[in-house]
């Protein structure tokens, strides 16, 4: 009864809605006569040369690092040059008639007026170290004023180009230091030596004060102590003889700019030429001997390593350490013999009547010219014989640049620092 019920009410509720019904139908894929191609046999894969796996180093970076640091260290000392020049100018203005400013006051007279200042202020050094020992004994403390007082006056007897020599020589002798931590050795290895394949390119400028042996420590101190004075006094000179030069205060900065400039352009004269040049000459060699051996790594350190010699000329003298000797081109290399050479060369054509003495045999000298004529063909014949122990493209390079700024480099630096001055007010003027 109920379910009678609920029939006629759904459908008086839902009416029944009619769906048609709709055939379906297959069709078959019509077949066509058409044949497809056979697919192409897959070409044997090339296998990878030794060149394409390592790459190819850069020197694009190592360029411009180095371009952008002569401009940044020349514009430097440039423009400290004028400010130290205008404040000592300034201050013997004041000591004088105003009527004399400025065409009694010379460069000489501003160095005079500096070293006097020196003397006060190691005076008031040697005070002050006297007031410190007051509570050691009687015969410690006159010995530490003795050391003391006999190092401010050499330091004061030397000229100003042999004192920035001396502090680059000591800075050379802490990085020498430095080498002798064991714990430091990572960090040194890394910082302090120009790898041309590490990419790298601020240890172009680091490498410039680092020695690892003691021996090329001490040739760069000696060459550095002779040598760099003497290219300090002649390119104050030479700015004095210009027929526009401006007075100059102080000259350390003019050389400091030259001796980094110089370093960084030999360095890169050696990284271009050993990546450019001797690379490629490695990795041919390389792969041919690849196919005969198998590959151990794919990395440049790993491979150069193991390197064979690539110079096809011997050497005149055969020692039994020359096995243990880097035989590949492309080892790390740190030193600032690059920019000794440079001021060898600037020294040579400032001073041609100047004569250098040797230690052995005692009391023998010869002409400067002669000496580093002489420097420059065995470098020469360093590369023809492909001698690895000392960078010799690198001393090319930097002898190359002392002698193109003996001849373009104190106009230069008398126009870079007319450009960076300031507008000098005219006398009298408010």
């Amino acid at each position: 009864m109920l379910w009678s019920a609920f029939r006629q009410c759904s459908r008086r509720t839902f009416p029944h809605i009619h769906v048609p019904r709709r055939s379906f139908h297959y069709y078959s894929p019509r077949r066509t006569t058409a044949t497809v191609p056979p697919p192409a046999p897959a070409l044997p894969l090339q296998p990878e040369t030794l060149a394409q796996k390592i790459g190819r180093p850069s020197v694009r970076n190592q360029s411009i690092f180095a371009i952008l640091g002569t401009c940044v260290v020349f514009t430097y000392a440039a423009t400290w040059t004028n400010i130290e020049t205008d404040e000592w100018i300034e201050k013997l203005t004041h000591a004088r008639a105003p009527s004399t400013w400025p065409h009694t006051i010379t460069s000489a007279d501003m160095r005079n007026a500096a070293n006097f200042a020196l003397v006060t202020e190691l005076r008031e050094g040697l005070k002050n170290v006297g007031i410190r020992t007051e509570g050691l004994g009687v015969q410690t403390r006159n010995v530490i004023m003795r050391v003391w007082a006999t190092v401010a006056q050499t330091y004061l007897n030397v000229t100003e180009g042999k004192r920035i020599c001396w502090k680059i020589c000591l800075l050379n002798v802490g990085v020498w230091l430095a080498w002798k931590s064991k714990r430091l050795q990572p960090f040194m290895l890394r910082n302090f030596v120009h790898d041309p394949l590490s990419g790298r390119s601020s240890t172009m400028l680091t490498s410039m004060f680092s020695s690892r042996l003691v021996l090329l420590l001490a040739l760069n101190v000696f060459f550095l102590d002779g040598f760099g004075s003497s290219s300090s006094f002649h390119l104050l000179k030479r700015q004095e003889q210009l027929p526009d030069g401006q007075l100059e205060a102080s000259s350390r900065l003019h050389f400091l700019a030259f001796f980094i400039s110089a370093g960084l352009f030999a360095a890169l004269t050696s990284h271009i030429i050993r990546v450019k040049v001797l690379y490629p000459r490695l990795i041919s060699r390389l792969s041919v001997a690849s196919n005969q051996r198998p590959a151990t790594s794919d990395t440049w350190a790993s491979v150069l390593r193991s390197a064979p010699p690539t110079s096809r000329l011997r050497s005149f003298i055969r020692s039994t350490f020359a096995s243990s000797l880097p035989q590949n081109p492309l080892i790390p290399r740190a030193g600032a013999t690059g920019a000794l050479y440079a001021l060898m060369v600037l020294t040579a054509l400032g001073f041609p009547n100047a004569e250098i003495a040797l230690f052995y045999p005692p009391d023998y000298s010869v002409p400067v010219q002669w000496g580093v004529g002489s420097l420059l063909l065995l470098d020469i014949l360093g590369i023809w014989r492909g001698w690895r122990f000392f960078d010799h493209f690198a001393h090319l390079g930097g002898a190359a640049f002392g002698a193109v700024y003996y001849v373009y480099g104190p106009r230069f630096w008398n126009w870079l620092r007319a450009g960076v001055a300031d507008p000098r007010p005219e006398p009298g003027s408010s």
